[in-house]
């Protein structure tokens, strides 16, 4: 490389001495795309010229440029000399059009004219406007030239490899006209739209023609620079690029786009022969996200999981809850068959299982799905995860060429076999599993249960919480397995439904599931049905609970000696069941030992009914619900092995779901003594001055919290930390504009450049029905009662329950409705299930519900087809 003339391939380019857009067509001639060849003036010639353009050029500068152009540019040749600024086509700096560019100059004096004019324009109004307005100083200013073989183009364009108007990075935006770019850039001309899906695979083009009535084109009469003229009338309202074109172009687009790593601008022409050139590309300044360019795609789904951890999660429960994940599944790998070796190179997918999206809690469905890849027949397997997660939309993390004819019978083929004989012989004995580990956790959770944690210190706690991982977590086997038992089960139970019973609803298996029994998850609402019980044979009690607050209620029941065995009644049940709450899996939540008001609240529903709360009238609904539909099923199968194989499948799916539920109730009681745990060493920290209150210790991780303990922090300032997080973490709860999509992506580094939104979310339309998944049957019309919260008003009496979303700690409110409409949730939510067993009308998964409907509005659901219409208002 000369001191002021530059060749593409001659070294290092450097963006001080050559510009930005200069720097970006050298990248992308490596890159091998098609740029026009070219060279570049460098800033030092500008500098030694003086920033206004000598008449003097510099020494050997006129030699250099000739030299440069006779190796570089065919002679003869028309070319285009281009500014190319310092900090040009950076990330937040286009300088687009600031500067002067001059198109099919010839010869060496135009060529040198146009290089002087160039750096003259570096002075004028627009540029000095522009610098003033980016805050750049102009003193200092330097610009480089390019000077490369002018593209004699039929059509020209640019593809914004993002929305620039939506922001929508999945999207391709080509713009085209004939003739030359300048007819986009600074002519004003009507062109071509063409917009492309980078997800779709057809990546078909939707189109907005444009009538081109004029066009750029080289000034044959002054044989240099372009005119203008008109388009011929058959080419004025035909589209300027084929759809071979636009694809062409797109593809290039994305290719360009995924080397730089940001959504891009760029520049093409197309010649008459057809060769398509790149004129520039520089990254687009108005996007707030970096989308698929920056690689690394996740997909985020909250499903099923916002039926447990709704809302902001607390640092520390996130932390619980992802360490518990990665140790249960690693588990069930094991169980399973999957090789050691296999299961060692998948623990980043196991500690990833989970995310913590502005304080919630997401399903990570990349590890998810690759995980389950793990296993023989993942295809077939997919569609009974998809339904036992609540996740609406299959997904394909990373595209896998179909296996070989040998891979495929002499590898996969055996696998298979072996997991459906490994599965086989654990759903034989799952009975058996289940009542181990059922005796299992009851002799370990009794043990811990009558631990006084408040006692032990700080060290004692953190061998207590690593004895319930090793004997506990570690050993949750058979939940897991019923799990899948559940899956497969359900999900072919589902089928034979549709195949064998002809049900087009879905809601014949859901009635053929409910009235089992034996779930532990209403055991906690009938203790509190026959609490109302008492309250209504006593009547000073029964006028507490009509007239008196839940505050009130509480202070009467120690106050009054009339009244104390209710009260012991009640200690007794919250003893037994204190933990059972609104988001009782969040650590942070107060339980109904802290905070009983819900319960008092609850009870006062059963108290004041219009007709008395029984569960045998609740039980009795289940059982007739499920003998229509066994009725049914008799019928529609005559075949004698049809009913037998239908009925092994129905049982194994009823064993299933019930075994579900009462281990998830297992898991509560779990939860509230870890609770328990992290509060006494968040009191211990506050008493000594490390924290400012007990509860601070929720805005720590596990990880950080037992680090100070053990002499392996790596910050000891948690008083600090704490403060940063509370900050942080009740923006997210003021700012609902800032709450995350249920389902999204991300592209490179997850809190970087993403905005957490939906690609097209669902919404409700006002002047239709909404529509959900049918759970639990039972047409039902009345006025709706909007709760969303536990501190919302819960009173009760027969409306129709409308909720986000729902966990076990709702159940006591669900004999005190008509009928229960979720937002979230699906088929094998914990809504779902419970609801079946109490015979209550039920539809989940309605979007748009809770920003639709308004407490007092009158609605007509049916839970047999899912179906909700608004009567009135």
């Amino acid at each position: 490389m000369s001191e002021f003339v530059w060749r593409s391939g001659g070294g290092r380019a450097d963006p001080g001495l050559l510009g930005g857009k200069a720097v970006n067509l050298d990248r992308l001639t490596r890159l091998g795309h098609q740029v026009p060849p070219f060279f570049v003036v460098t800033t030092a010639a500008f500098r030694a010229a003086g920033a206004s353009g000598a008449s003097t050029l510099p020494a050997g500068l006129r030699e250099q440029i000739a030299a440069a152009h006779v190796e570089i540019i065919p002679a003869g040749e028309y070319v285009a000399v281009r500014s190319s600024a310092v900090g040009e086509d950076a990330a937040g700096e286009s300088f687009a059009g600031i500067h002067d560019s001059f198109l099919y100059v010839r010869g060496p004096d135009a060529v040198l004219d146009a290089i002087r004019r160039v750096w003259a324009s570096v002075a004028s109004e627009r540029a000095v406007a522009y610098r003033t307005s980016k805050g750049i100083a102009s003193d200092g200013v330097t610009i480089a030239v390019v000077v490369q073989r002018m593209v004699d183009a039929v059509v020209s364009g640019v593809a914004f490899t993002a929305d620039p108007t939506t922001g929508d990075v999945h999207k391709t935006v080509v713009s085209a006209l004939y003739g030359l770019g300048e007819g986009l850039v600074s002519g004003g001309l009507d062109a071509d739209l063409f917009s492309i899906d980078k997800s779709s695979p057809a990546r078909e083009a939707s189109r907005q023609i444009a009538e081109k009535t004029e066009r750029f084109v080289f000034d044959s009469a002054k044989r240099a620079g372009v005119a203008r003229e008109a388009v011929p009338a058959e080419s004025v309202t035909r589209a300027s690029l084929t759809d071979a074109q636009v694809q062409q172009v797109a593809d290039v687009a994305h290719q360009i786009e995924r080397a730089y790593g940001t959504p891009q601008d760029i520049e093409f022409a197309l010649d008459r022969a057809g060769t398509l050139w790149i004129l520039q590309s520089r990254p687009i300044t108005t996007v707030e996200e970096l989308g698929p360019a920056a690689g690394h795609g996740l997909l985020w789904d909250n499903s099923n999981i916002i039926e447990s951890f709704s809302g902001v999660t607390s640092p520390m429960t996130f932390s619980v809850i992802r360490r518990a994940y990665a140790t249960v599944y690693r588990c069930f790998s094991e169980v399973m068959g999957i090789a050691p070796g296999i299961i060692r190179r998948s623990e980043p997918l196991y500690q990833n299982m989970l995310g913590l999206i502005r304080g919630r809690v997401y399903y990570n469905l990349r590890s998810w799905y690759l995980l389950l890849r793990l296993f023989p027949g993942f295809e077939y397997n997919r569609q009974f995860m998809e339904s036992m997660m609540g996740v609406k939309e299959s997904y394909e993390p990373e595209r896998v060429a179909p296996p070989s004819l040998a891979r495929r019978y002499l590898v996969e083929l055996p696998a298979l076999l072996r997991l459906l004989a490994r599965s086989t012989l654990n759903f034989a004995r799952i009975r058996a599993r289940v009542t181990a580990f059922e005796t299992l956790f009851e002799a370990h959770y009794r043990r811990w249960a009558a631990m006084d944690v408040s006692e032990m210190r700080p060290h004692e706690l953190l061998a207590t919480y690593a004895e319930m991982e090793r004997d506990i977590l570690e050993q949750w086997r058979a939940p897991i397995i019923n799990d899948l038992f559940v899956m497969v089960n359900y999900g072919v139970l589902k089928r034979l439904c549709a195949t064998w019973c002809g049900d087009t609803t879905g809601s014949l298996q859901n009635d053929l599931i409910c009235g089992e029994g034996g779930i532990r998850s209403t055991e906690p609402t009938f203790r509190l049905m026959e609490l109302a019980r008492e309250v209504r044979e006593q009547p000073a009690l029964r006028e507490v609970f009509a007239k008196a607050t839940p505050a009130d209620i509480g202070r009467a029941l120690r106050r009054d000696p009339r009244f104390r065995d209710f009260r012991a009644a009640f200690d007794r049940y919250l003893d037994e069941y204190g933990f059972r709450c609104m988001n009782e899996l969040k650590l942070e939540e107060p339980t109904l030992r802290d905070s009983p008001d819900f319960a008092y609240e609850v009870i006062r529903n059963y108290v004041m009914a219009h007709s008395a709360v029984d569960p045998a009238a609740i039980m009795g609904r289940e059982a007739e619900i499920r003998s229509r539909a066994e009725a049914r099923t008799n019928q529609l199968l005559h075949s004698w092995w049809k009913r037998r194989v239908f009925r092994r499948i129905l049982e194994n799916a009823r064993l299933g779901v019930k075994n579900r539920e009462n281990m998830r109730f297992a898991r509560t009681r779990i939860f509230g003594l870890v609770r328990e745990l992290v509060r006494s060493l968040g009191a211990q920290l506050a008493q000594a001055g490390i924290l400012d209150r007990a509860d601070d210790v929720f805005y720590l991780t596990l990880d950080e919290a037992f680090d100070f303990v053990k002499g392996t922090a790596v910050t000891t300032r948690l008083r600090d930390l704490v403060a940063l997080r509370r900050v942080e973490f009740d923006a997210y709860r003021r700012d609902d504009s800032s709450t995350p999509d249920d389902r999204f992506e991300t592209f490179g580094m997850v809190y970087s450049h993403n905005r957490f939104r939906g690609r097209a979310a669902v919404v409700a339309h006002a002047d239709g029905p909404l529509r959900g998944i049918a759970c639990s049957p039972g047409k039902v019309v009345n006025t709706v009662k909007v709760i969303l919260t536990p501190s919302d008003d819960a009173r009760l009496n027969g409306e129709i329950l409308v909720a986000g979303r729902t966990d076990p700690g709702w159940v006591p409110l669900y004999p005190s409705v008509s009928g229960l409409l979720i937002e979230r949730g699906s088929i094998l939510s914990h809504s779902a299930i419970v609801a079946r067993e109490m015979g209550i009308p039920t539809i989940v998964g309605i979007p748009g519900l809770t920003t639709t409907l308004k407490s007092g509005q009158r609605v007509s659901m049916d839970g047999s087809t899912g179906v909700v219409e608004i009567v009135d208002t």
